[in-house]
């Protein structure tokens, strides 16, 4: 009995490690997507264009508008060439940021959807394109029914949530956002999709 119990223990903590690793690897790619990098490899601080909407620079994404103290922070280590810090400061705040979304989901393809959604349009955001997705009534909170159905649908059919979460995300950029196909930001939300 006491080593199936210990083997139970070693299980959950071994699969609690493997998701903090998905949401962290997750998170780093958004980051590779998101940021703008030197010949060294290092981020940079990058001046957003006008009519981006973002504030006035960001940081692999992270802007002064949305996430003044982190966008701050990370520009900090940067002039301060600490690189590799500014790397991980970079990854682990995308994560925190993202997570009571990405974590919803035990599927890592819709977990990174749901990650990259509440990223770039806030975890309220994400919760409407999902609820949008699943053919509930939009309101932005993460409750019982939506969890429900979020199960029901990875357990039914995953890649036609995933199609239906794409097609939610365009709905949410002309709903919310107000931006189309004409926008010149609009191709970027899409491009890896």
């Amino acid at each position: 009995m006491r080593v199936v119990s210990v083997l139970l223990l070693v299980a959950l903590m071994a699969s609690a490690a493997f998701a903090m690793t998905m949401g962290q690897q997750q998170a780093w790619k958004i980051i590779q997507y998101e940021g703008r990098f030197d010949k060294q490899g290092h981020l940079m601080v990058y001046i957003l264009p006008s009519g981006d909407g973002g504030g006035k620079y960001e940081v692999a994404g992270i802007n002064d508008r949305y996430h003044p103290e982190a966008a701050k922070a990370l520009k900090s280590l940067i002039e301060n060439k600490k690189f590799e810090e500014a790397k991980n400061y970079a990854a682990e705040y995308l994560r925190k940021y993202t997570d009571s979304t990405a974590a919803k989901s035990d599927i890592p393809a819709i977990q990174f959807y749901l990650r990259d959604s509440a990223f770039n349009r806030g975890p309220g955001g994400a919760v409407k394109i999902l609820q949008h997705a699943l053919g509930l009534k939009v309101d932005g909170g993460f409750g019982s029914a939506t969890q429900a159905a979020l199960e029901k649908a990875e357990q039914d059919d995953a890649p036609k949530l995933l199609k239906a979460l794409r097609a939610s995300r365009e709905w949410y950029e002309r709903v919310y956002a107000k931006r189309g196909p004409g926008n010149k930001f609009w191709y970027v939300l899409f491009e890896y999709f």
